[in-house]
């Protein structure tokens, strides 16, 4: 470690507990773009964090939640583009939070909290390694852009029209994108691609309303049709029946599939976290990642329909509603894969099913040879002195693609939140520790930019 580094190291340990209370600041302020509660106090927040950490920052409109821009120059070397966003997962089932989620209380060194993880953890620690560079040296050793969007949790559905608007403020090197792990004890995680997404609803109505359920001897229920529906789409081994689902998939070439050999991934500490007796999609370490790395998914996220309180009702309901995920894998499209979708109901007799697109986003892959990957790996393997685990691409879904394919920016998600962090999931969690890691990470490959 160069004695430069070194310095801006102390600064942040020097510093801790002013960045872990900026990071409970921001997850005290609700944000949720699915309902708009406190997105425009979440807006001004951000901007006055910005404004103390000598950002300036620009508010870019959108026809949503406006995009919030920066651009600092540094000395030299590439330009790191940071993206992250300022929204939230929604805090239901509330009940079985421990406590408040927007308290960001501590408990053992771990702050929980809707979105301490999931990303403000993020869009913090970038503002507070640039705080400890600024403060340290004056200026940062490389460029830097940051752009923090208020969309992304339902589907980032005005980024694509930014992007395409505002070519030359996310033309750079190489994004650095929200998520990243680093277990305990393990090596730092650079993951490079994620997988596309296909969101969609499915509704039926048969009646124009709830009826005694002596009715279902003489009239249909739109349960069962969707039942019948979401049978047809999935066989007991799990393979998706949909007609051409699987045509276009771009399989992993041999160099894709040689980086599962060093994963860290543990199968029976995920199946212990996700409390299953058994997790599917293969038999071996090996098996499993490739499913859930490079093979799509057809995923019911929940079923709403009739009663579902305390005590009995008996009820013919009048409509059945589904919510829907795919994860698409490269040479996916969401479009054609939802034509697809929509061809089968009606191949198989429910044209009585109501299909809704909600979202959708390709999958991507970064160029690994390029410089920007190649500072990321460098610059952890000289903080922790011990190999990188690079993956080819996540299991899950952001929108790399939106801001990356045309231009073909690398993009990698990088940092020391948990692979059980609960993300999306009641008591969402991130250890203190963990964040100053990601801040001392955040720095460390500010340094190895600026040398290329």
């Amino acid at each position: 470690m160069t004695e430069r580094m070194k310095k801006v190291l102390d600064y942040v340990e020097a510093h801790r507990d002013e960045y872990i209370e900026l990071l409970r600041e921001l997850c005290r302020q609700p944000s949720l773009a699915g309902t708009g509660e406190g997105i425009p106090e979440m807006i001004q927040l951000v901007q006055d964090k910005m404004r103390h950490y000598g950002i300036e920052p620009t508010l870019i409109p959108t026809d949503g939640n406006p995009v919030i821009y920066a651009e600092i120059k540094g000395e030299s070397g590439l330009t790191y583009g940071c993206y992250d966003h300022y929204d939230v997962q929604p805090v239901d089932p509330i009940e079985l939070w421990d406590s408040d989620p927007f308290a960001a209380e501590i408990r053992d060194g771990v702050i929980y909290a809707r979105g301490v993880a999931d990303n403000k953890d993020g869009l913090a620690t970038r503002l507070c390694a640039i705080d400890a560079w600024l403060k340290t040296y004056g200026k940062l050793p490389c460029n830097m852009k940051l752009i923090f969007e208020g969309e992304e949790e339902i589907g980032s559905p005005n980024l694509a029209p930014f992007a395409k608007a505002h070519p030359d403020l996310i033309q750079c090197d190489g994004f650095v994108w929200e998520g990243g792990e680093k277990e305990k004890d393990g090596p730092c995680e650079v993951t490079m691609g994620v997988k596309g997404l296909l969101y969609v609803h499915m509704k039926v109505k048969t009646a124009t309303g709830d009826a005694h359920s002596m009715y279902a001897a003489i009239a249909p229920n739109p349960a069962w049709r969707l039942v019948q529906a979401l049978a047809s789409m999935k066989d007991v081994d799990g393979n998706i029946t949909i007609d051409g689902f699987y045509d276009d998939i771009i399989p992993p070439s041999e160099e894709d599939l040689k980086y599962l050999e060093g994963d860290p991934f543990d199968p029976e500490a995920t199946r212990a976290y996700l409390g299953v007796e058994k997790l599917i999609g293969g038999e071996t370490k090996r098996e499993l990642l490739e499913s859930l790395y490079f093979k799509p998914t057809c995923n019911i996220c929940g079923i709403t329909s009739g009663f579902q309180g305390d005590g009995s009702k008996t009820v013919l309901p009048s409509e059945a509603s589904v919510k829907i995920d795919f994860r698409l894998v490269p040479g996916m499209d969401p479009r054609k894969t939802f034509d697809r979708v929509r061809a089968h109901l009606d191949k198989h007799g429910f044209t009585d099913v109501e299909l809704i697109w909600d979202s959708g986003e390709p999958a991507f892959r970064s160029d690994l040879s390029k410089p920007f990957t190649k500072a990321i790996v460098n610059a952890m393997e000289k903080l922790y002195d011990r190999p990188v685990a690079l993956k080819v691409s996540s299991g899950g879904t952001s929108p790399m693609h939106t801001f990356c394919h045309q231009t073909n920016i690398p993009a990698g998600m990088f940092g020391a939140s948990s692979a059980t962090a609960n993300i999306h999931a009641p008591n969402e969690h991130l250890a203190c520790d963990a964040f100053i890691e990601m801040i001392r990470i955040n720095c460390a490959v500010m340094e190895e930019l600026s040398q290329y």
